[in-house]
């Protein structure tokens, strides 16, 4: 893993036909990726583990999520993905959230 000796950001890895570059999304640095530096691997989720981990760079255009009609209080829209969190103790019912589908608002009900 690299960083943007700008701006600190980590540095993406961006495949080109001849030439792949690591390039800062926050201020434009680029370089050379280098012969040492590999593709990014897909990582297998662990069906152990009860804990949901977005891996990537933009989260808020999963759309693998379930739907739900329920109106944005930002916007309107009537359509949110939704979730449920445990945010409290075990004895307390879990917090379900929503997300905007077309503003990505996000927000709470607790149950």
């Amino acid at each position: 893993m690299k960083f943007c000796p700008k701006c600190g950001t980590r540095l993406k890895f961006k495949p080109q036909k001849d030439n792949p570059k690591l390039i800062c999304d926050k201020c434009g640095y680029s370089q050379e990726a280098g012969a040492n530096i590999t593709t990014p691997e897909i990582v297998e989720a662990d069906s152990s583990s009860s804990t949901i981990k977005v891996l990537g760079d933009k989260e808020e255009k999963i759309k693998t999520m379930p739907t739900t009609n329920v109106e944005c209080p930002k916007c309107g829209h009537n359509v949110a993905f939704w979730w449920f969190l445990q945010t409290r103790s075990g004895d307390e019912p879990p917090t379900q959230f929503f997300r905007c589908e077309k503003c990505s608002h996000t927000w709470r009900q607790y149950s």
